[in-house]
């Protein structure tokens, strides 16, 4: 995850701009809906990079335990936590191997992290097994043929330095055998393109427009939850 190290100074930089901000706007509705996260509910953030959901599930009531491999994303987000005043518990770990006992978080959540797993079967797993018997996991990914995807693929085949060059994309059908089971719910969304943007007002309006009758393949983010039996 040396690749994390080397971008977490500026990872959160595009999420200022004015596509940034409409894209992780869309993303996190699209798994706030999923999660429907509660006041005093126990979550956990898998790979919580710079703490985005981390703080955004805090804001909300919730207490938050946020994982990351990456040591230098973890000193971004603490220090975004204590500029926020929120009382975060941010821990060093792979996510492959979870250090909780089984049946301890209401909610796991992670977004677009699973790209980056050696085993994503292994993480769903893990995931599923420190959640308590109800709760939910809600995970994000970037659509491999959205034009979305084909960009970030495009970056991983042409720069080794780029967090994307190791990444793996998915499929609906590749989320749907990640577990024993299907996912429980569905949600797709950021079917505009990077360069029909103009301003947050037009691209959603065309958003939602396409929503209603674009393929699913063509999304370029899917929301997914499971829950546990």
């Amino acid at each position: 995850m040396a690749l994390f190290d080397n971008s977490a100074g500026t990872y959160d930089n595009w999420c200022q701009t004015p596509l940034g901000s409409f894209v992780d706007r869309l993303e996190k509705e699209l798994m706030m809906t999923l999660a429907d996260p509660k006041r005093n509910e126990t979550v956990l953030d898998l790979g919580c990079g710079t703490g985005i959901y981390s703080l955004e599930l805090a804001k909300k009531g919730l207490k938050v335990t946020g994982m990351d491999i990456s040591e230098e994303m973890l000193k971004q987000a603490r220090k975004k936590a204590i500029q926020s005043g929120y009382d975060l518990d941010l821990i060093s770990g792979d996510f492959h191997t979870l250090p909780f006992e089984d049946e301890v978080f209401d909610l796991v959540i992670t977004n677009i992290t699973l790209e980056f797993a050696d085993d994503p079967k292994r993480v769903v797993s893990e995931a599923m097994r420190v959640l308590k018997t109800g709760g939910c996991f809600v995970a994000g990914f970037i659509g491999k043929h959205s034009s979305w995807g084909k960009i970030y693929q495009k970056k991983g085949e042409s720069d080794s330095n780029s967090v994307f060059s190791k990444a793996v994309f998915f499929t609906p059908e590749d989320i749907n055998s990640l577990y024993k089971y299907k996912p429980d719910n569905l949600l797709f969304g950021l079917y505009i393109d990077s360069e029909e943007f103009l301003n947050e007002i037009q691209a959603m309006e065309l958003e939602l427009k396409r929503r209603a009758f674009h393929p699913i393949e063509e999304a370029g983010f899917m929301a997914v939850k499971w829950i546990k039996g």
